[in-house]
């Protein structure tokens, strides 16, 4: 990506991990969120600009886009080794770290658990409070709740074969697209769809959104969350579906924390990039 100058493979938590790395300066871990077709690719407007003042890093996690994909059922306790791993080994310093989404909630884990690997949190619309009993009953449902049995249907039987195959289609990802993760819709190109499309292709690639859909992913941050130490920053796209703006509150009352509130859905460091850029290079000034 834009600001990248290598990139290499690693072994993380058993699993191999494709990664990126750039500019000089102190370090950045970009995290992304989890979603069919995700990768590091969602920070494509970002790491140019910080790898001008920051010594930049990005990876997929495992299942996505080019790292390795098995045939297993991913958990979240799986990717926050991941990203714990990764500070360890690939960055071996305290870094500053960038998450979206449950990328995000991953990254508070490893912060409060792992202090010494995180100077700052930058987080986009995280959702991990969203899966506390307050929420669950606020919100009347709990349509992640962990269901292995669930995961065993769609990777055992026709049903998630004929699921993954929609979902991996140009159409089944411009809806996803246009009515979920952009607020504009003229941010959805082509090109962007066969980003996506691209990152679903190759064996192997249905077993994390299997496991996202059965539940398995989510992480619950409200061990975690009052007992953060580092500084942190919190951006939130206003018009998100997933994890929408109400939410915050549970983050809030837990403990307060600067937020910057803007017109987007569920990326909006890739949808107002220009402000979330500012945000991030002041932050970690």
């Amino acid at each position: 990506m834009a600001g990248m100058t290598s990139s290499a493979y690693v072994v993380l938590a058993g699993e191999r991990v494709y990664y990126e790395v750039g500019g000089t300066g102190t370090p950045v871990v970009f995290v992304h969120g989890i979603g069919a077709g995700n990768s590091m690719h969602l920070y494509r407007q970002n790491t140019l600009a910080l790898s001008k003042q920051h010594r930049v890093y990005a990876f997929d996690f495992p299942g996505f886009a080019r790292s390795g994909a098995r045939p297993i059922q991913y958990t979240n306790e799986l990717y926050v080794q991941v990203v714990r791993e990764f500070l360890q080994k690939v960055v071996r310093e305290p870094a500053a770290v960038i998450g979206g989404s449950y990328g995000a909630d991953y990254a508070i884990r490893v912060a409060a658990e792992s202090p010494e690997l995180i100077t700052k949190l930058l987080l986009a619309n995280p959702s991990g409070y969203g899966f506390s009993d307050e929420a669950r009953a606020a919100r009347g449902s709990d349509p992640f709740r962990r269901n292995p049995s669930l995961f065993d249907q769609y990777s055992t039987t026709p049903i998630g074969l004929f699921l993954f195959q929609v979902l991996s289609g140009e159409g089944g990802l411009n809806f996803f697209l246009f009515n979920t993760v952009y607020l504009d819709g003229n941010l959805v190109t082509p090109e962007l769809t066969r980003i996506y499309q691209q990152n679903l292709e190759g064996a192997n690639k249905a077993f994390a959104p299997f496991s996202f859909f059965a539940g398995m992913l989510a992480q619950d941050v409200s061990p975690y969350w009052a007992k953060l130490k580092q500084p942190t920053y919190l951006v939130w796209g206003n018009e998100d579906v997933f994890t929408p703006i109400s939410e915050s509150r549970y983050f809030l009352e837990a403990r307060p924390v600067p937020m910057a509130v803007v017109r987007a859905r569920a990326v909006p460091y890739d949808e107002v990039f220009e402000k979330f850029n500012k945000i991030a290079l002041q932050f970690f000034k």
